[in-house]
């Protein structure tokens, strides 16, 4: 009964999660879409993509750290919530007169500095609520639910802004940050937080769990490997993106990045 319960409380978030991670990608389509027709520049459409991905890559670790050391459900909360206030500045910024790309490099940084916070909270509170013996079922769901930004989110945002702009995509990310927060917020009622048993001091635990990783020569390479592959596939989505919106529009771009990006959906089910 009580691994009932949980796996129930891991799907209330799982559920959460995918919901903000499809309202994320609305954003993200929508904001390069909209700086490229702003300003017609390639670069400053990819600068955009860069700023949003950039403090994930260089904050994971720490936020690794940090879920080691504090109420890992708080830590999502703290992140997906405050992640809306990058938004909001956007939104805030265009409903008085149209962002400018600085404002919207600001807002960019702002949210995604926050959302570094949640990715390894969230998959450390997977096996806090759940049995080894139902790790592989969630492993599946969660690389669905962080797949449903490439695979949802293009062509429902290419779909809307056919008759609307880029504010009802923000205002529907914004929606989502709230879902998301109530619903951790649920999981973490319901669920005694585990004290903490790493008290070492932050930058020692960061020495640490470097020294692991260089230390395993499959793991570095798996990294390594795993790196190169992200920065090609990003190389060809930054460059395609321009291209087809040169002579087509939004709707088209959405379809093409969601056919591309089905072979993630191949990859789960395989």
């Amino acid at each position: 009964m009580n691994r009932k319960r949980n796996y129930h409380r891991f799907l209330l978030l799982w559920t959460g999660e995918l919901v903000s991670s499809i309202g994320s990608g609305l954003t993200s389509f929508g904001l390069g879409v909209y700086v490229f027709r702003q300003t017609g520049s390639a670069a400053n459409m990819a600068l955009v993509s860069l700023l949003a991905f950039l403090p994930t890559l260089l904050l994971s670790v720490p936020a690794g750290v940090l879920a080691d050391r504090y109420d890992r459900r708080l830590l999502m909360m703290v992140g997906d919530g405050f992640s809306a206030l990058g938004i909001f500045y956007i939104f805030f910024c265009m409903q008085t007169g149209g962002a400018s790309l600085t404002q919207i490099c600001i807002g960019v940084i702002i949210s995604s500095v926050f959302s570094a916070l949640l990715e390894p909270a969230y998959r450390a509170t997977v096996s806090d609520i759940l049995e080894k013996a139902d790790y592989s079922r969630a492993s599946g769901l969660v690389s669905l639910a962080g797949s449903a930004r490439y695979l949802v989110s293009p062509i429902l945002a290419g779909t809307l802004l056919t008759f609307s702009d880029i504010r009802l995509l923000l205002i529907l990310d914004m929606g989502t940050f709230f879902l998301t927060v109530t619903c951790t917020g649920v999981v973490r009622h319901g669920l005694k937080s585990k004290a903490t048993e790493n008290k070492e001091a932050f930058f020692t635990l960061l020495k640490e769990g470097w020294q692991t990783v260089t230390e395993k020569r499959g793991v570095l390479l798996l990294i390594l490997v795993s790196s190169v592959m992200t920065c090609f596939m990003g190389a060809f989505q930054i460059l395609a993106e321009p291209m087809i919106l040169a002579f087509s529009d939004s709707t088209t771009l959405g379809i093409c990045e969601t056919i591309c990006a089905s072979g993630l959906l191949g990859w789960w089910i395989r």
